[in-house]
């Protein structure tokens, strides 16, 4: 703890100016997505998981989520994410094409899909180089009756970076709504 409290110490203007920041980010998007979004809900969401040493730690503490029915938007310490959920089985190929489009318009949003109720098993990460027809026989396979779409920036992105990344999730909201392809987001105990 010593160590932590020293590092406290000398940035403790930078750690609560992040914790504003990331905040603020998430209200002022509540608030532009208010009437986009159903039942759109400011949260403090507990339970998540920031990626350190190539692991996984559970983060107790909350962090600053607008959730609704089919997903939520949420700021960690990895950074800015939009979450969607979706049925797996009225997921098609093209569904999935169209989703990866959207994010091509820009090279710093990242795309991972992972299970609904297994979180932790990544189906596919834009980053990896994956065989698509690979990718649609392992959601094929998969157990998950769920899929969450995950679209994501680093930690304190440009605003043209958070802007696109934005756009790109509405657009594949949006989408996915048009072909009734949207799931209950699962809720963890």
């Amino acid at each position: 703890m010593t160590d932590l409290r020293k590092f406290l110490t000398e940035n403790k203007e930078n750690v609560h100016e992040l914790l504003n920041h990331m905040w603020q980010t998430i209200e002022q998007i509540a608030f532009r997505f208010e009437n986009t979004l159903p039942d759109v809900d400011l949260d403090n969401t507990h339970g998540n998981f920031v990626e350190i040493n190539d692991g996984w730690s559970e983060a107790v503490y909350a962090n600053p989520t607008l959730t609704f029915p089919y997903g939520e938007i949420g700021y960690s310490l990895d950074g800015l994410y939009c979450v969607v959920a979706v049925a797996r089985e009225k997921m098609v190929k093209e569904h999935f094409l169209k989703i990866m489009e959207f994010a091509r318009v820009n090279d710093e949003i990242t795309i991972e899909i992972y299970g609904g109720d297994d979180c932790f098993t990544t189906l596919y990460h834009s980053r990896d180089e994956a065989d698509f027809d690979d990718l649609l026989k392992k959601i094929e396979d998969s157990p998950e009756e769920i899929l969450q779409i995950d679209f994501s920036v680093d930690a304190l992105p440009e605003e043209e970076v958070k802007e696109a990344l934005l756009t790109v999730f509405l657009q594949a909201f949006t989408y996915l709504s048009e072909y009734n392809c949207l799931s209950k987001l699962p809720s963890y105990k």
